[in-house]
């Protein structure tokens, strides 16, 4: 506290410690559990509270308000509360108002813009630290011409609403690029965010997006990272002004570009060639048409100093008034143009003269451009293959002078943008180039291509930067990579798909890995049986799985198998075996059979300690997944006897590992009904997993679940909300019937139903049992766990009859194919017996209620929350029956005592209430 220097928020600080010192000083855990079980406050976590006392930074108001409250009420001498926290509140408005408080990353704030529009507020991202502005812009046009209405139309619309889109329509050439770029450069400043994203394809949309998340501390810079939520909600926030530019959008891309698109506040510019894009409301239209006579002779006279009227309108002839015509040809002498025969494209005939005017060195720099994609290259990367080819093309490249000199002469020809450290042709001069290319000059620049983008030399997935393999990657397939013999570039397929899997972007992993498999197990090219194509069918298995289409993943995974174990070259102990075989266990999972799961991976995991040793990284992938087998399977004990060791070698360093390692043995803790161990846990690694993983990894979605059921468990009212939250996002973000929004929202039907909610909760949880029997099957145990839910749902809403009826099928069911012994088995046999219960038949009751507990007792350990639910039924039934077990049930108030204290719960228990035992099933 004493590092804050003074000033409003040390003020604050300083009541807000006295408050404290009056209340006895009472732990972080104290306050924030006493807090978290008043509906009427705000969450506030341990953490919070002692960065409150400390003032590492200004809370939000609801929070120091929790906090107040209950100070107060453990001061001797208790303060009148509203005047108090009126006090408070006029000392947090001051801290707010002063330019130097601190912020959640302990920089201090920015005032507010000369311009009027605010700064927006710093991210959720603990550590982000941001500079405004954040902007990313091509470069100015120093030759743009003209387009004034076309601008102020812009204007108007921006000005006149504080939410909307313009789009910019016309055809290819008609310089809507252009235009947005100037618009951008011109108003630019009004903005603290102007971010410009390529829409070439919605994969490079996405991972510019994905980008500008990055920068602004919500996720780390991958496409396929579900931070694109966060950043959607971020900026769809009124106080935060920002101009986004969508550039090339196709009709094709436009439900993916608009779900990019923030909803409720900023402005947005999309440029298209498709007149038929759909509109809404929030969009305003402006066609933007060729130059008009008199811009176009404005253009060439820039272009072009001294040029005579007769030269003007001879231009003008021969190539129209298409402005990127205009460009390449007003470089070009009028002869070239008048001699040059070419198809009627108004942008061939100048891009044609343009090339016959180059040098033959800087002719075959310019065809490499017809086999690069739609995306920038990498000055670098020419360079670097310069180094090995062997062609006068060779001899450019690794000269950094010469290159810089022939880039310079495409870009004076208007062919080419270049910038300090990238390079790119546009996509219409880009076709041009195709279509004018003869086809022995079109198939040595592709192989030029191949062999530069083989000397791209990244290095490991994973280890290598990431910017770097997602800029390669977007050139493979236009150049058809897929079908280069040579073996460098081979392996930078195969690179690329294990880059894109661990990034999350499954979907275009298996787009690739899918291509080359085709191509490469040919009998001609690399055959089925080749290290390099089991290699890549074995990451389209594992992209297979998590875009949850498990079918293709088991059939392929194990047919791969099967050739890996009799390859000579290979067998059951090669490292690509042990990971082909790992996928296996997860196909055993998917198809609900955890006993098989567990057998699968303990035997992979013992081979892969022989062969590669405990420290390799295989091992460590082997054991992290078999601790999961062994969680399905309800054996907690035994996944964090394996979760445990790993977690404390990777403890000391705060890194994405010793994050997921923490989320496994929490989870481990919360299966053995430890719900305070794994809270400490979860709340104190879910902020750095924030951090390094994203919001929305789903390592991350499955870590806050647990983290709500917990608190659900231990009776804190804010889970409900937390869930409820969890939820939202989870249907934002994932597919109706992903496992990882299934299990959320049983786990929100339960939650809803705790709270009285019965028929928002029926609904929720029919839903859930119609996705897991479209996902897995009718017959797979996380089905049947569903319905033990819904028959709970019906219990609470008195349809005891069809809670009986549905609870008796999943019970039966869940014993049949998991055991009675299974966790989830048990805790289907408590409820049967309440059904008998509720339904009339006591003596099956006691029966059934005996059965449970005896099993529980033995399984789950006399301690556990669901032998204590058991144990307090079969107490309630034997009472029924006459024959009450009084020393049972002093024994299951104490165990309740002692997991709960005082809470409504426990008392509504010992008044004779039977204890519901619902399911949270983990995702696959």
């Amino acid at each position: 506290m004493d590092a804050v220097p003074l000033g409003p928020f040390r003020d604050l600080i300083d009541a807000l410690h006295e408050l404290y010192v009056s209340a006895g000083c009472p732990s972080g855990r104290t306050v924030s559990t006493s807090i978290n079980r008043d509906r009427s406050l705000e969450y506030v976590s341990h953490e919070t509270y002692r960065a409150a006392l400390r003032g590492a930074y200004l809370l939000s108001w609801p929070k120091y308000q929790s906090i107040i409250v209950d100070l107060n009420k453990r001061t001797l001498a208790r303060r009148n509360e509203a005047e108090l926290v009126g006090r408070f509140h006029a000392l947090w408005a001051r801290a707010q108002e002063d330019g130097q408080r601190p912020t959640r990353t302990g920089e201090t704030t920015v005032p507010r813009s000369p311009a009027g529009r605010g700064i927006p507020p710093q991210p959720p991202r603990p550590d982000a630290v941001i500079s405004w502005p954040v902007q990313q812009l091509p470069i100015r046009n120093s030759s743009f011409t003209g387009r004034r209405a076309a601008l102020a139309r812009i204007r108007t619309a921006f000005e006149q609403h504080e939410h909307t889109t313009v789009v910019l329509h016309g055809v290819g050439g008609a310089g809507k690029t252009e235009l947005a770029t100037e618009y951008a450069h011109r108003y630019g400043e009004s903005y603290p965010i102007v971010w410009w994203v390529r829409c070439t394809d919605v994969d490079q949309a996405r991972a510019g997006m994905a980008e500008l998340a990055a920068r602004l501390g919500l996720g780390n810079g991958s496409p396929g990272d579900r931070s694109l939520v966060d950043l959607r909600r971020y900026l769809g926030a009124p106080e935060v002004p920002h101009l986004l530019i969508f550039d090339d959008v196709n009709g094709e891309q436009e439900r993916e570009i608009r779900d990019l698109l923030p909803i409720g506040g900023g402005h947005a510019i999309l440029t298209t060639t498709d007149r038929e894009l759909p509109y809404d409301a929030t969009m305003v239209e402006v066609e933007v048409l060729e130059f008009a006579p008199d811009e176009a002779s404005e253009f060439l006279s820039r272009q072009r100093p001294g040029i005579t009227d007769a030269q003007l309108a001879d231009f003008i002839e021969l190539v129209g008034r298409l402005p990127q015509a205009l460009n390449i040809a007003a470089r070009i002498d009028p002869a070239a143009l008048h001699d040059q025969y070419t198809p009627s494209d108004p942008v061939v005939r100048p891009l044609a003269a343009a090339r016959a005017g180059l040098s033959a060195e800087h002719r075959d720099l310019c065809d490499l451009f017809a086999w690069f994609g739609p995306a920038p290259v990498p000055i670098a990367l020419l360079q670097r293959a310069g180094t090995t080819l062997g062609s006068p093309l060779g001899t450019t490249l690794r000269n950094r002078v010469e290159l810089r000199r022939a880039l310079r002469a495409l870009a004076n020809y208007g062919l080419i943008r270049l910038g300090e450290h990238q390079v790119e042709m546009t996509h219409l001069a880009r076709q041009a180039l195709r279509s004018t290319l003869p086809a022995d000059v079109d198939a040595r620049a592709r192989h030029h291509v191949h062999e530069i983008l083989a000397r791209a030399a990244l290095g490991a997935p994973g280890v290598a930067a990431a910017g770097e393999y997602r800029e390669i990657g977007r050139h493979l397939q236009p150049s058809r990579l897929v079908e280069s013999r040579n073996p460098d570039a081979q392996r930078l397929i195969a690179d690329q798909v294990r880059f894109r899997v661990l990034d999350g972007d499954l979907a275009k992993a298996a787009d690739l890995a899918g291509q080359a498999v085709a191509v490469w197990q040919q009998p001609d090219f690399l055959g089925p049986d080749h290290e390099l194509v089991l290699q890549v069918q074995v990451e389209l298995a594992g992209a297979w799985r998590g875009l949850g289409e498990y079918a293709r993943a088991r059939e392929l995974a194990v047919d791969v198998v099967r050739r890996l174990q009799a390859s000579p070259a290979h067998g059951a102990d090669h490292e690509l075996t042990l990971a082909a075989v790992a996928g296996t266990a997860t196909d055993l999972l998917v198809a609900g059979d955890y006993a098989q799961a567990v057998a699968a991976g303990r035997e992979n995991h013992d081979r892969s300690l022989r062969a590669l040793g405990a420290g390799h990284a295989r091992t460590a992938d082997c054991r992290r997944r078999l601790s999961a087998s062994l969680r399905h399977a309800g054996a907690y004990a035994e996944a964090a006897f394996l979760d445990l060791p790993d977690f404390e070698r990777l403890e000391p360093a705060d890194t994405a590992a010793t994050v997921r390692a923490a989320f496994a043995l929490a989870e481990d803790q919360s299966g053995l009904g430890h719900y305070d161990r794994a809270l400490e846990m979860l709340d104190r690694y879910l902020p750095l997993g924030s951090r390094l993983l994203g919001d929305g990894d789903l390592g991350m979605l499955a870590a806050r679940r647990t983290a709500a059921v917990a608190r659900r468990r231990l009776g804190w009212p804010q889970a409900l909300d937390e869930l409820a939250e969890l939820y939202l996002r989870c249907q934002e973000m994932l597919d109706r019937s992903d496992a990882h929004l299934l299990s959320v929202t049983v786990s929100y039907a339960n939650a809803l139903r705790d709270a009285g909610v019965t028929s928002r909760a029926e609904r929720l949880v029919t839903d859930a049992v119609d996705g897991y029997r479209r996902r897995l099957s009718d017959g797979h145990p996380l089905t049947a766990v569903a319905r033990v839910n819904l028959a709970a749902v019906q219990r609470a809403r008195g349809l005891w009859a069809a809670a009986r009826e549905t609870g008796r099928l999943a019970a039966a069911q869940l014993e049949k194919l998991l055991g009675e012994s299974h966790p989830y088995a048990i805790a289907a046999a408590v409820n049967h017996a309440t059904d008998l219960s509720l339904t009339g038949d006591r003596a099956g009751a006691v029966k059934a209620s005996r059965a449970a507990y005896e099993i529980a007792v033995a399984v789950r350990g006399a301690e556990h929350p669901e032998t204590l639910a058991a144990g307090t039924n079969l107490a309630l039934d034997l009472i029924a029956v006459g024959k009450p077990d009084d020393g049972l049930r002093e024994r299951m108030l104490v165990g309740w005592q002692d997991l709960l204290g005082e809470h409504e719960f426990v008392a509504r228990w010992a008044r004779g209430s039977r204890v519901e035992c619902d399911l949270d099933p983990l995702p696959i």
